[in-house]
């Protein structure tokens, strides 16, 4: 980290005075952290004493340690600053002065979930602390008076209860109870924007946090009274403590709440992270696609090809990508059907002639126009030829035939799944791999979970992993080519 200056930091503190503690321990502090999984007291303790924290920060070994409020202090301050991008920025430069991009870069895109700091909410909990951190904030108000809060019909929101008081046995108690604190919830809501200053951003805040969690996964039923709504809210939140939470999955059996980041890596064997994006774990892979190859070629490093699973098929973007010159292997998804009966890839689709023929013969036309313009379209086989047919059973489920869907993009999907067959195809694609061994790596030291509240605050710490990530891979490669003998000379492990 040569590169490294105290007047790199100086922006962040007064220019009346230096800090206690130089920025550039307490930054290499915070990624020893990452790799470690250090605490902020159990990093103080190891910078007073390990020699091998003490290297790693570049401090010398009469070093006394970094106190963890001075540690917490630097930590926001980097946090409200883009010292962080910037450093990101230079390691990868001395990555290129190193040599370790070329002709033959491996490029591959990804994601991976990052875990939220706050535990998942029920309903009523969430609804419960909302309440109470809205009142928390109203009685620091001047212009709002605990008086005319009586609208509300429970009393124990001043009490120390992480959750309401609730018989989880009894449906009716249940029943009585949620609409209670829905109805307390709005009638708060109500009374805060009537009395609340326009100036007071925080409350309004919670005000409005507090009305969507009273609300999302409530209705009302014939008699007035607020239940529970079957089905789940779209982008639902699912804690008042980190609001930006979302539930993700990166498998159809499994749920994982916090975040997701999105990756690119690069370099000869794929291992340099090369940019990231931290967003909601709800978020569609592939939505900051377009925006992490921008920002990346921006920086001076171009992709000429770039690996991804199936789900960064998007040939709107491809295509786009293809006539700057860049080449984009993915996979496409194989054509599925969740009732097991025949998938799309077992018709025929003839583009040219505008027909579709089932597995049992039968022939169908669309319009062939629309998918030349690149227009979705459909193909409907009627009642009356479903309904003979001896395949029916193994076809559809539907009393009206079955409808076969012809994507905007057909002809090139029909294309891509005809050559992900191929050998050639599945020795080139299989350097995709590379690219996941790099997020394990970042994973496993400080990227899976997050270590706090929020989405800014969590794609700075992934940033972060990322930037410890480089560093150890750049210091190895030039670690590694100090050692490697010139023609002509002896290598010293065998001289």
């Amino acid at each position: 980290m040569e590169y490294l200056d105290e007047d790199m930091f100086q922006p962040l503190f007064s220019y009346y005075g230096r800090p206690s503690i130089s920025p550039i321990y307490t930054f290499m502090g915070f990624l020893v952290q990452l790799e470690k999984g250090y605490s902020d007291r159990e990093f103080e303790e190891e910078s007073r004493f390990d020699d091998r924290v003490k290297y790693a920060i570049t401090a010398p070994r009469d070093f006394d340690g970094i106190d963890a409020v001075t540690l917490h202090d630097h930590r926001t301050r980097f946090f409200n600053s883009d010292i962080g991008i910037k450093i990101f920025l230079q390691v990868l430069e001395q990555a290129k002065q190193a040599g370790m991009f070329s002709e033959g870069n491996l490029h591959v895109i990804d994601s991976f979930m990052v875990w939220g700091k706050s535990a998942r909410q029920d309903t009523y909990t969430m609804i419960y602390q909302a309440i109470k951190m809205v009142l928390r904030l109203a009685r620091l108000g001047d212009d709002i008076s605990v008086e005319g809060l009586v609208i509300l019909k429970r009393k124990d929101y001043d009490k120390k209860l992480k959750k309401p008081e609730v018989n989880w046995d009894d449906e009716e108690d249940k029943k009585k109870q949620l609409d209670m604190l829905v109805k307390d919830a709005l009638a708060l809501v109500k009374y805060i924007r009537k009395h609340a200053k326009a100036e007071d951003p925080d409350l309004l805040s919670a005000c409005k946090l507090l009305e969507r969690v009273a609300t999302q996964d409530v209705e009302k039923d014939e008699n007035g009274m607020y239940i529970m709504s079957r089905g789940t809210a779209k982008d639902r939140v699912i804690s008042v403590n980190d609001p930006e939470m979302r539930h993700g999955h990166k498998s159809s059996s499994k749920i994982q709440d916090g975040y997701k980041a999105e990756i690119i890596t690069g370099g000869e064997k794929g291992e340099l992270v090369l940019g990231v994006k931290v967003d909601a774990a709800n978020t569609p892979d592939g939505e900051h696609m377009s925006e992490l190859i921008d920002e990346i070629e921006e920086s001076g490093h171009k992709i000429d090809k770039l690996y991804g699973d199936s789900a960064y098929c998007d040939f709107e973007e491809i295509e786009k990508r293809e006539k700057e010159g860049m080449e984009i292997c993915v996979k496409v998804q194989d054509a599925v059907n969740r009732n097991g009966l025949f998938t799309k890839d077992e018709f025929e689709i003839n583009l040219e002639e505008g027909t579709v023929t089932c597995p049992a013969g039968e022939v169908a036309e669309f319009d062939k126009k629309k998918v030349k313009k690149r227009k979705k379209t459909s193909v409907n086989f009627s009642k009356e030829t479903c309904e003979g047919c001896p395949l029916r059973d193994k076809c559809t489920n539907s009393k009206s035939g079955r409808q076969i869907t012809i994507h905007k993009y057909e002809e090139r999907l029909q294309e891509q799944r005809k050559y992900q067959k191929t050998r050639e195809f599945k020795e080139d694609y299989s350097a995709r791999a590379n690219g996941e061994r790099t997020i394990s790596h970042v994973t496993r030291h400080g990227g899976r979970q997050s270590r706090f509240v929020g989405k800014g605050k969590t794609g700075i710490q992934i940033l972060m992993a990322c930037i410890n990530q480089n560093i150890k891979v750049v210091m190895g490669h030039i670690i590694n080519k100090a050692k490697k003998p010139k023609i002509g000379e002896v290598c010293p492990i065998l001289a």
